[in-house]
């Protein structure tokens, strides 16, 4: 933890070498392509043990980053493509239909609406609005109540909607950015069967970027609040270009 601290002591006592302003695709809107480890898990509580699934995700997602007052920034990030991709070449690990795979996805993206709020030469905070879909749930296990084993094995279609919020900060002489944006999401759509404990879900996404010019390196992490029933997470990590 210690080294945390200094770390992140260093790199903000270089942030007076560079502006948030100098980077390159300020106030541009960018396609982005990447090359991720994505991995699924469903952290059930109830009847039977977490499940995870591992797998390659080729990534696509559109930006726009713009420093200043008041300034406008939004991010678009649509999952199915590339999990359809990895279904057809990469063994569809992420996607098998096998009781109990967990499955977090989208159909017409996760989307980030925002303005700055703070900003500074060298950082920048902006709130706003997150709205979009949720593929979410696990592939049956067992409908009977009766079972000993977790009963809880549908996969639900949600809308969600909640606050946003973003935050940059310029990293000194090296030229790297760092971004990071999160929302809280409520979702809204048919309610769980009654044969299976679930709940619907409240989403934290959370996506981390490391950037240098075009290229950038990239945490995301998306998981359910649920207090009871499937919780499913989805991580993926990874390296890419935008233009």
């Amino acid at each position: 933890m210690k080294r945390l601290f200094i770390l992140l002591g260093f790199c903000l006592s270089l942030s007076g070498y560079a502006q948030l302003s100098e980077y390159p695709l300020n106030g541009e809107k960018t396609q982005r392509f990447a090359l991720f480890y994505g991995t699924l898990t469903n952290e059930w509580s109830g009847k039977i043990e977490d499940v995870s699934h591992s797998t390659v995700v080729i990534d696509w997602s559109q930006s726009k980053s713009t420093f200043g007052w008041g300034k406008y920034q939004n991010s678009h990030r649509y999952k199915i493509l590339g999990d359809i991709i990895s279904v057809l070449y990469t063994g569809g690990i992420l996607h098998e239909t096998e009781t109990g795979t967990p499955y977090l996805s989208n159909l017409l993206g996760w989307h980030n609406f925002a303005f700055s709020a703070l900003y500074t030469q060298y950082a920048q905070l902006s709130l706003g609005l997150h709205a979009g879909d949720y593929l979410y749930g696990i592939e049956g296990i067992n409908n009977d109540k009766d079972s000993d084993q977790n009963t809880s094995g549908t996969r639900y279609y949600y809308g969600a909607a909640g606050p946003a919020w973003m935050a940059d900060l310029a990293m000194g002489k090296s030229g790297f950015w760092l971004h990071y944006e999160g929302s809280y999401a409520f979702t809204f759509g048919k309610e769980p069967l009654e044969v299976a404990p679930d709940v619907k879900p409240r989403i934290l996404n959370q996506s981390f970027e490391l950037r240098w010019r075009q290229l950038f390196i990239n945490a995301e992490i998306v998981y359910g609040l649920n207090d009871w029933g499937n919780r499913i997470k989805r991580q993926q990590y990874g390296i890419g270009i935008q233009i």
